[in-house]
């Protein structure tokens, strides 16, 4: 169990704040290719303010890993507060049979890449998801409280007004309207 709180940047220039992030001491950690496949149910709904499941495979320079979450949301309001309740597993295919028994019969497969930084107490992760998930990347900061967090963003100037607390289901779903 991992508590999580970040927030994403959204529509800034990438390689403007990645060149920001090094030249203000920020560490390249490493790159991996993410499969994520969220889960709910029709007749077992997992409602947003809940939180969510989610199914992922990483393959990296140290391997492939996989993941089982509930993401447990705590709060929205000017970050994301979660908690992640995670076990790493063997077989998804296993899993995702064993939830299709249970009636969980949504499933939301993306893929992403994503580049991994720290800097001092903070992960920034930047996100290039494929098209048809979410076509624009950006960046997401995590630290340990919202000042923290804020005051990085402030640092790094970036306009508060392309922060956001969506999280990549709410982006999708935000992409429809």
């Amino acid at each position: 169990m991992e508590r999580e709180i970040e927030v994403k940047l959204l529509d800034i220039d990438i390689e403007d704040f990645e060149n920001k992030l090094l030249k203000l001491g920020g560490v390249f950690i490493k790159e991996e290719d993410q499969t994520n496949i969220t889960v709910n149910s029709t007749a077992h709904k997992i409602y947003k303010k809940k939180g969510y499941l989610r199914i992922r495979i990483t393959k990296s320079l140290e391997g492939e890993k996989k993941y089982f979450t509930f993401k447990e949301n705590i709060s929205d309001f000017k970050v994301r507060d979660n908690i992640e309740h995670t076990t790493e597993i063997s077989s998804e295919e296993d899993l995702i049979n064993i939830l299709k028994c249970l009636g969980y019969d949504i499933y939301h497969t993306g893929y992403k890449n994503r580049r991994k930084y720290s800097y001092k107490n903070f992960i920034i992760d930047i996100d290039t998801w494929d098209k048809f998930t979410y076509p624009k990347p950006y960046v997401e900061i995590e630290a340990q409280s919202m000042e923290e967090i804020y005051d990085l963003v402030d640092k790094l100037h970036v306009d508060r007004e392309h922060v956001s607390t969506m999280s990549i289901d709410e982006l999708r779903k935000s992409l429809k309207k």
